[in-house]
């Protein structure tokens, strides 16, 4: 019965991903890459890594069908990669300027953005610096303000990866794309409550799987002279949007989303229980409750 369900739920959003729109808009250095699917109000999803393509996002995306959504790969990341990422130009600043350009492009005047993982820093970092353009933030799996999380965030993956998975992700060193994606499946194991729901997130088509992740964008990241020091708190805490924060219990990234909702202005805090980092793929009926709450309250 679960790979039936499996099975279904892979075919839905395969039929769905034939509706996204692709476009992209010209830039310095080659393109950046978006895709459009709906009507309606305006959303952005922005997907965290730091380095993956807008792909695994389509899994919230799919299920708003009455809004405009919008996806974006942003340079270095998915079809957007037409240059070597490296420090001189990958930072979270980088990536602003990329949504900002797409929205501009795209003339909405007022969006909201959602933002999954990392991409919930993007977001939160965008809604400082272009709080006139945002209708409201909305988080998942958020990792806070800072980059402190990374204090304790690698404990709490390592304490629940068992050792027959780290045997057979050491097996799987080969290069080759499809290679990488069932390692992926094993190393994300830990950031799922039920660990069997990692293919549901971690399986994408052959054309994909080739661009799902680029390394040189993640430790480009790591790497930026700005990365450690990172904290926009007292920025975040004195935005008057709405900021809605998703999270799923057993979330590894846990432990700063309390005080983000205690502080920011106006904002909530919604828990979906017995799910981890993708929420969307473990308990697709209360999260999606949730977001189209945070959608409209």
């Amino acid at each position: 019965m679960k790979n039936i369900l499996t099975f279904i739920f892979l075919l839905v959003i395969t039929t769905a991903n034939a509706q996204y729109a692709h476009d992209s808009l010209k830039v310095d250095a080659g393109y950046i890459h978006y895709y459009t699917k709906g009507k309606g109000k305006p959303i952005v999803l922005l997907q965290g890594g730091p380095g993956y393509s807008s792909y695994y996002m389509r899994g919230i995306s799919d299920s708003l069908s009455d809004y405009r959504t919008i996806l974006i790969d942003y340079q270095g990341t998915g079809r957007s990669q037409y240059r070597k990422a490296d420090t001189t130009w990958i930072s979270y600043d980088r990536i602003i300027k990329d949504v900002e350009l797409v929205r501009k492009h795209l003339g909405i005047a007022k969006w909201a953005v959602l933002g999954n993982s990392y991409g919930s820093h993007y977001a939160l970092n965008y809604a400082v610096k272009h709080q006139e353009a945002i209708s409201r933030v909305i988080l998942s799996a958020s990792p806070g303000t800072s980059n402190y999380f990374l204090v304790y965030y690698g404990d709490n993956i390592s304490m629940r990866r068992n050792p027959e998975d780290v045997e057979a992700m050491n097996r799987l060193s080969d290069s080759n794309h499809n290679i990488q994606m069932k390692r992926r499946r094993l190393y994300f194991k830990p950031y799922f409550f039920d660990t069997t729901k990692s293919s549901l997130v971690f399986t994408v088509p052959e054309e994909e799987s080739r661009i799902f992740f680029n390394r040189d964008f993640n430790q480009s990241i790591y790497s930026w002279k700005g990365f450690s020091n990172w904290d926009i708190s007292e920025e975040v805490y004195a935005l008057t949007i709405p900021i809605r924060i998703i999270q799923g219990r057993q979330d590894p990234v846990n432990g700063t989303e309390v005080q983000l909702c205690e502080r920011a202005k106006d904002s909530k805090l919604i828990y979906i229980e017995r799910a981890g980092h993708f929420p969307w793929a473990e308990k697709p009926i209360e999260f999606f409750k949730a977001l189209r709450k945070s959608l409209e309250d």
